[in-house]
């Protein structure tokens, strides 16, 4: 009986030993991916871990990774702005007042998204965390277009849709290097 008990745990002890040798080679293969992909260690807890290292680029310090992060996010809302006039055409079976509505609705929305990040650069140039952390959050919610459309049955243009899903990964990840203070 007691040669049974040994042998018992001599084979838990064995795979308790061969897991612990398992996962160590599991996080060193995570480490050495990361690093030959050339992760910056800004985007570590990044959703969108590639489009977050594009948008940091080379930086160095967290300041220059959020500025880097934000100005990218800028450039994406201020083309996803400019088209507005896609909207019209997208809202052609929905009535006059309706898709004045909606299009002053989605113009508002990419506005404000414009006008947020904006003031988070001045934010980030302040050192004040705490409202650029609140804006970023607030310029992440531009589904109030989307919304809009969906109220009347009618679809975004891909485009403009496709635009607005990468806005708001890069400002996810905006968020995400920005909280690394």
């Amino acid at each position: 009986m007691a040669s049974i008990m040994y042998q018992n745990l001599t084979v838990a002890c064995l795979a308790i030993a061969m897991l612990g040798l398992f996962a160590s080679t599991t996080e060193a293969k995570a480490v050495s991916v990361n690093q030959k992909v050339g992760l910056n260690r800004f985007c570590r807890t990044s959703d969108y871990k590639r489009v977050c290292n594009t948008m940091v680029k080379d930086a160095k310090n967290w300041h220059d990774a959020t500025r880097n992060a934000i100005q990218s996010s800028l450039q994406v809302a201020t083309g996803l702005q400019g088209m507005s006039p896609l909207l019209d055409s997208a809202l052609a079976r929905v009535s006059a007042n309706s898709k004045a509505s909606t299009t002053i609705t989605c113009k508002e929305t990419f506005d404000d998204t414009v006008d947020s990040l904006k003031q988070c650069l001045k934010f980030l140039d302040n050192n004040d965390t705490g409202s650029l952390n609140a804006h970023l959050s607030a310029a992440v919610h531009i589904s109030d277009c989307q919304d809009a459309f969906e109220e009347f049955g009618a679809s975004l243009p891909p485009r403009v849709s496709k635009t607005a899903e990468i806005l708001s990964r890069q400002v996810s990840n905006c968020l995400a290097v920005s909280e690394q203070t």
